[in-house]
């Protein structure tokens, strides 16, 4: 029987970065719940559909929206998830740290979309403050993370092990990004340790 993950990026994008304020609230809604005449169809529909074929989901969640608008989003995200008996693990797009200037992020003045374009020093900060604020909304131990964009690079790998987190699930073999610094010369197929850390696909 073949086995696989079945995994979410679960995440809020507001449609660009001007006017956040006013439009995070129906981003939320919008990504969270997906409200539509017929009922909710992002999160609830995919856990329902899952829980009625006796699936467990693994949901990559992106907390870093949190430094900007608060835990109670955050809160209220991770809570529909466990509640409904999945696994939440950590997500992270980096476009989000130039947004929040409270002093928990590495300080920069331009979008950096990927993770690779920090160094290893601010990818372990990055990680950590991700960690952080899943912890403060309640996530219980997480070991698996995946960047945003498949942005990844080997100095992802070893903060990730920096920050005790065993399986790293942003290798994407139909993406150019992050292949060719993870595995020069080939395409990975099967998962493979580096620094600690295993690459799954």
């Amino acid at each position: 029987m073949l086995k696989v993950f079945f995994t979410v990026d679960t995440e809020i994008w507001c449609g660009g970065w001007d006017d956040l304020d006013r439009k995070f609230p129906e981003a939320f809604q919008r990504y969270v719940y997906g409200p539509t005449g017929q009922g909710n169809y992002a999160l609830p529909i995919t856990m329902e559909i899952l829980n009625d074929h006796g699936h467990k989901g693994v949901f990559f969640v992106e907390p870093l929206f949190a430094a900007r608008f608060g835990l109670a989003p955050l809160q209220e995200m991770v809570g529909l998830i466990q509640e409904a008996g999945h696994e939440v693990q950590l997500h992270m797009h980096t476009e989000w740290v130039d947004e929040i200037r409270d002093g928990t992020l590495p300080a920069i003045n331009e979008k950096r979309q990927d993770m690779r374009q920090f160094s290893q020093s601010d990818q372990s900060n990055l990680i950590g403050a991700g960690l952080t604020l899943m912890r403060s909304a309640g996530v219980g131990p997480m070991n698996a993370f995946r960047a945003g964009n498949y942005g990844l690079n080997m100095a992802t790998l070893a903060a990730l092990a920096e920050n005790g987190i065993d399986f790293d699930s942003s290798y994407n073999a139909a993406a150019d990004i992050g292949v060719a610094d993870v595995a020069p010369g080939e395409i990975l197929t099967q998962p493979k340790r580096f620094n600690g850390v295993t690459e799954e696909l």
